[in-house]
């Protein structure tokens, strides 16, 4: 075969000499229409993550909220019924930074960020990230353009909360009135012209079967 172009990173897991990673870099950003900018480090034994948009619940509105899991864990956060642990993922921030012990701590339950005991791992893994970041020219450190969360808006527009998408709401919730309007409209006169031939079906079926 070819050889790789440059600019692939993946690597071929039986070819001869292949060394395992050091780490694992992963990423989360906008989903649907919640805007979200995180970025972890995983290595042999530990995960680190930086939040970058700590004013955002980690519960944000998405899909899930149609979801009976959602709703059974929000009604049982807003009657006290959660403990510590289940409650810290309603909260309304995130921590700036987090650092779990996947060897000690799977779940991700105990952050270590703030324990001087892993200030090494801490500072580690933050340059890592850094490292990675300045490398690959990290796209996500630029906002979305206004064109992108236009788009975004238009179709999902009530439930476009960050406030990202104020300016956008601004300029654009006339022009959206006015499609929705017009959408709406021409969907009640598809709907009236459906039952009306429905019904004239009905009617012709009717006449037959008593001739």
């Amino acid at each position: 075969g070819i050889a790789p172009p440059a600019y692939m990173e993946g690597k071929d897991l039986f070819a001869p000499g292949y060394k395992p990673r050091s780490f694992v870099i992963s990423a989360r950003d906008r989903c649907d229409y919640s805007i979200e900018k995180i970025r972890a480090v995983r290595t042999d034994r530990f995960r680190y993550l930086r939040n970058y948009l700590t004013d955002r619940p980690w519960m944000q509105p998405q899909y899930r909220d149609l979801r009976d899991y959602t709703k059974e864990m929000k009604a049982l956060y807003s009657q006290g019924k959660l403990n510590k642990t289940q409650a810290r993922f309603m909260a309304a921030r995130k921590p700036a930074e987090e650092l779990y012990d996947h060897l000690n701590d799977p779940h991700e339950i105990d952050n270590l960020a703030g324990k001087p005991e892993f200030a090494g791992q801490l500072e580690a893994h933050r340059k890592l990230l850094a490292s990675w970041i300045a490398e690959t020219g990290d796209k996500g450190q630029a906002p979305e353009s206004e064109d992108g969360l236009a788009q975004v808006y238009f179709r999902w527009h009530k439930v476009c909360a960050n406030p990202e998408y104020e300016p956008v709401r601004k300029k654009y919730s006339a022009v959206l009135t006015e499609i929705v309007g017009a959408a709406r409209a021409k969907a009640d006169a598809n709907r009236k012209r459906l039952l009306e031939e429905r019904k004239k079906r009905r009617l012709e079926k009717k006449k037959k079967g008593g001739s």
